[in-house]
């Protein structure tokens, strides 16, 4: 392909991309997927990567890790986790979680299950949080650990008793300790927290 025309084809490209912009602007969101989705098959990582975002909205989490592995394959740096904080930024907490359920369990990624474990745990969801949680501390995982000592510490300061509160504020040291040795400085205030 000749230099003009693919300087065309990204001027193209770029109408296009404005376009689908716009057309999401206007509340016409069907043709606007419509319109990412023909971008994204034909090459362009921009819309991939937009498309990532828009069909985790809808809940589309299969296809929104298609076109993140897409986007991700012709160049774009798209953290596997990173989806989810720009929706959780976004106001868009359920679809952010779900993002972020679909990538620990697709892709085993521990910094989606951390997240994730922090959005249930904000939730008062602690059960969950620690599944989430536990398999990535259990691989070594810093922000993990740190995340499950954090709830057996809330655990230990709502336990009523004695033994009860030992065992939890056992569990919360043990995982704080793990998390520090993990490369975890956030940790490291955690353990001086439950030294006190």
């Amino acid at each position: 392909m000749n230099w003009r025309r693919k300087r065309r084809q990204g001027r193209r490209e770029n109408d296009l991309a404005e376009y689908a912009k716009n057309l999401l602007d206007q509340g016409d969101r069907d043709g606007a997927l419509r319109l990412l989705r023909e971008l994204a098959r034909t090459g362009d990582a921009t819309a991939a990567a937009k498309l990532v975002i828009e069909c985790a909205t809808d809940g589309l989490y299969d296809e929104a890790l298609i076109w993140w592995a897409k986007a991700v394959e012709r160049g774009v740096d798209i953290p596997l986790h990173e989806p989810g904080a720009r929706l959780h930024d976004m106001g868009r907490k359920p679809a952010a979680e779900g993002w972020w359920r679909k990538a620990a369990e697709a892709r085993n990624d521990d910094i989606s299950r951390e997240r994730l474990g922090v959005a249930l745990r904000e939730r008062g969801r602690a059960d969950e949080a620690e599944e989430w949680l536990r398999p990535g501390a259990e691989r070594g995982h810093g922000g993990c650990a740190r995340e499950l000592a954090a709830l057996y510490l809330k655990r230990a300061e709502a336990a009523s008793g004695e033994r009860d509160k030992q065992a939890h504020a056992a569990r919360a040291r043990n995982w704080a300790q793990r998390a520090a040795v993990a490369g975890d400085a956030r940790a490291r205030v955690l353990l001086l927290q439950l030294e006190l």
